[in-house]
């Protein structure tokens, strides 16, 4: 397929700005592809979700924002109008997407495009290959030698959709479509569901069969083994048979990581011990939630370690983590392959106490501790299927604990279906605050792991938002039951004692839906003085003058900033409530008001999240539903920071 035909696709996608609709386009492109260039089906996959490899890959296109501009006008310059650098800069500036500037450029006639009409028009293929070249330079010289690639690439562009795309995946390594992951395997899903009547009982198959290779995915996270396993199983005589064959061979692998489950915050103890209490098994591990790095630690049969983080990025082989483990980690005999889950916390080596994340960050490899707390695999088998229990068991029968270098997770097992259920729920959790942990994960033995999805049979619960009366509800009207992960996407100039600083911030979840940002509240509290300083230090280079479209916010001239920000930072916020509110647009339908944090305080800079990994808006929704019981008395438009 011609890359132009993919381009002409992303842009329909671009302009009709719905799922459904990226859904039925991207479909059709895939069953297109199966059916004429079926080895070019996962690099459209790749293309369309703006990546050229699987996360753990960390493979980057990025080039610097002003290193980007000469590209430009070396590909694109008119012979008759010319166009400095420092101009393409500047209309870069006032949308925050080169992709938009070339669109304005080229419709001006202030750009034209040069295809070389000796040259065959590009391929999937052929950008595929030369933007993975480009992404392997590094070095000396590295800067130079990705400008020329770019440029030859760009000025092979005979549309101006190859030109605009084919920007935004250089420039940004975004589409800036809305496309994620999520909308890419619903539209790989229906390209192998042949069409025919629309019955209930086709809906169901269809609707299975979408589980399964979401699920497929988040067990083996790369579209080539998918794509791959899918083709293997697709001349199955029924979808539930392809759903079977495909949950087969997806299993996990040593080497390539899963998606982790995630829990959801409980607002009180009795919430905990209702929803547990609710489960075929009513007993529940409650856990030590240890304030560090969460960690995937992979052991294949050859003795190869490898460690991803929780966003699946792969931990370099001289990172201080890898350094631990390699040195202190000790498999039990006859065990030969693992897949772990576990938290890597700092200590105070002299005391043995449990120290911050933000410690973590800075101190040496021999100060650290790895808390296995889950199985995945194990000796070729996996173990996703199997109930916490068992994955327990085989995790404390194949490691050798390290006292103060690898251990288990702290934990104790409480049967919720008792009446001291919540007594004994809250003496662990005081147990967890004064070993110097956060709170508790409580967790149902009885249940499998879930890669990739965030389940009510995973809890959190942090001891500084619980009140005394938990069995009246907690304190979900004081604070809400966990921080929120959020991200700075504009700011305000500071005044006063501020006033040669930013001194507060809009902020926003991620809809990882429509691929963008939603505004939900804006924090001028929690910050020092310094940390201010260096925040406005390094963000001055880098304000847009001009809303990028990716940015959901309200036109409100009370609440419109300063300055726009890329979106490049994920913050720690904790906030009081989450009210309905007409400033901000966080889970907003059509016409109607979003969500709003009341009283938002900044706790930390998150380093290890992407923007891509913060609160969801839906996630959001959840929130503010399961507390609005406890919040009638926020009044509905008031969500706003102290600054």
């Amino acid at each position: 397929m011609q890359f132009r035909d993919l381009a002409a696709v992303f842009r329909r996608i671009e302009a009709k700005n719905s799922r459904d609709a990226s859904i039925t386009e991207l479909a059709a492109t895939f069953r297109a592809l199966r059916a004429s260039h079926p080895a070019q089906l996962p690099r459209a996959l790749y293309l369309a979700t703006s990546q050229l490899a699987p996360t753990h890959a960390g493979v980057e296109l990025r080039f610097r924002d002003k290193s980007f501009a000469p590209v430009l006008t070396a590909a694109f310059a008119s012979p008759t109008k010319a166009l400095s650098q420092d101009d393409v800069f500047t209309l870069y500036k006032q949308t925050g997407d080169y992709g938009t500037a070339v669109d304005e450029l080229l419709v001006s006639a202030r750009f034209d495009l040069h295809e070389d009409s000796a040259s065959a028009p590009m391929t999937i293929d052929s950008v595929f290959e030369q933007l993975t070249l480009l992404s392997t330079q590094v070095g000396k010289g590295s800067t130079a030698r990705k400008q020329e690639i770019a440029t030859a690439l760009l000025r092979q562009c005979g549309t101006q959709d190859e030109a605009t795309f084919l920007v935004r995946l250089l420039a940004h390594q975004n589409l800036r479509i809305g496309v994620g992951v999520k909308t890419a395997l619903a539209a790989l899903a229906d390209a192998y569901v042949a069409t025919g009547d629309d019955t209930d009982d086709r809906k169901a198959a269809t609707k299975e069969w979408l589980a399964a290779v979401v699920t497929a995915y988040s067990q083996r996270p790369s579209f080539d083994d998918l794509v791959a396993i899918i083709d293997d199983c697709s001349a199955s005589d029924s979808l539930h048979d392809m759903c079977v064959c495909v949950r087969t061979h997806a299993s996990p692998v040593p080497g390539t990581p899963l998606q982790t489950m995630l829990g959801y915050p409980a607002a009180s103890l009795a919430e905990i011990v209702e929803r547990m209490a609710k489960l075929p098994n009513a007993m529940a591990a409650c856990e030590f939630k240890y304030d560090g790095a969460r960690l995937q630690v992979h052991i294949a049969a050859n003795g190869d370690m490898a460690i991803f983080s929780r966003n699946m990025e792969r931990i370099p082989s001289e990172h201080k983590y890898l350094r631990t483990l390699r040195r202190s980690l000790r498999l039990a005999s006859g065990v030969s392959s693992l897949i772990l889950e576990g938290e890597m916390v700092a200590i105070d080596s002299s005391t043995g106490k449990l120290q911050p994340f933000q410690t973590l960050q800075t101190k040496d490899a021999e100060d650290m501790c790895f808390f296995a707390f889950d199985c995945l695999y194990h000796n070729g088998t996996s173990l996703v299927q199997a109930p916490l229990e068992d994955r327990r068991s085989l995790l404390h029968q194949s490691l050798v604990p390290q006292p103060g270098s690898v251990e288990f997770v702290k934990a104790y097992d409480v049967n919720m279906a008792t009446p001291s259920a919540i007594a004994d729920v809250r003496r662990v959790l005081q147990d967890a605050i004064d070993a110097d942990c956060e709170g508790l994960m409580v967790k149902s033995l009885g249940e499998s792991y879930k890669a990739g999805a965030r389940t009510h049979t995973w809890l959190k619960v942090k001891g500084d938002y619980l009140s005394g009366d938990d069995a009246g509800g907690g304190s979900a009207g004081i604070f809400l039951p966990d921080s929120l992960d959020l991200v700075p996407i504009a700011a305000y100039h500071g005044k006063g004692r501020r006033a040669n600083v930013y001194g507060s911030f809009l902020l926003a979840c991620f809809n990882p839906s429509l691929g963008t940002f939603e505004t939900v509240g804006k924090v001028g509290s929690g910050f020092t003085d310094a940390q201010l300083a260096e925040i406005s230090d390094r963000l001055r280079p880098t304000t847009l003058v001009n809303k990028p479209t990716a940015y959901r916010a309200s036109e409100l001239k009370s609440v419109q900033p300063d300055v726009w920000i890329p979106p490049n930072d994920v913050w720690e916020i904790r906030a009081a409530q989450l009210t309905q509110s007409s400033r901000y647009l966080a889970g907003a339908q059509e016409g109607a008001k979003g969500l709003g944090v009341r009283f938002p305080r900044f706790l930390r800079p998150r380093p290890d999240k992407r923007p891509e990994n913060a609160t969801t808006s839906d996630q959001l929704v959840e929130l503010y539903e399961a507390s609005v019981s406890s919040s009638r008395s926020a009044t509905p438009d008031d969500a706003e920071s102290l600054t």
